[in-house]
């Protein structure tokens, strides 16, 4: 089980950027990378001159690999991105860690007090 938090919101284009700088950064992680996966980095992390930075595109294209970019660790196990619905935190990890994380985040608090009632 494994699950890294990347986000506590919704990602900006600045998250988007550190994440795929972050994937092009580790050698050992480029040969994983099919050629459209790899464009779609380049597309990203691409510098533009517009007052917007090709924003709109730049997120279709992270949408993109949002949904389709899965590594598999020496276990077996696909790891991808997975979003939280109630906060839109984005997480990189396996599904059980995913799932451990939704139910801890459902969970009412242990104590009622003042403050969490």
């Amino acid at each position: 089980m494994l699950i890294i938090k990347l986000t506590d919101g919704r990602e900006t284009l600045d998250d988007i950027e550190k994440i795929c700088l972050y994937l092009t950064t580790h050698k050992e992680l480029l040969p994983l990378l099919t050629t459209e996966e790899d464009h779609d980095l380049a597309y990203i992390l691409k510098p533009t001159f517009k007052a917007d930075h090709n924003e709109s595109e730049k997120k279709a294209h992270w949408e993109k690999l949002f949904n389709e970019f899965t590594l598999t660790d020496s276990n077996g196990d696909e790891l991808r991105f997975y979003r939280e619905k109630k906060t839109d935190a984005l997480y990189f990890g396996t599904k059980e860690g995913f799932e451990t994380i939704k139910s801890i985040n459902n969970d009412k608090p242990a104590i009622k007090g003042r403050f969490n009632s």
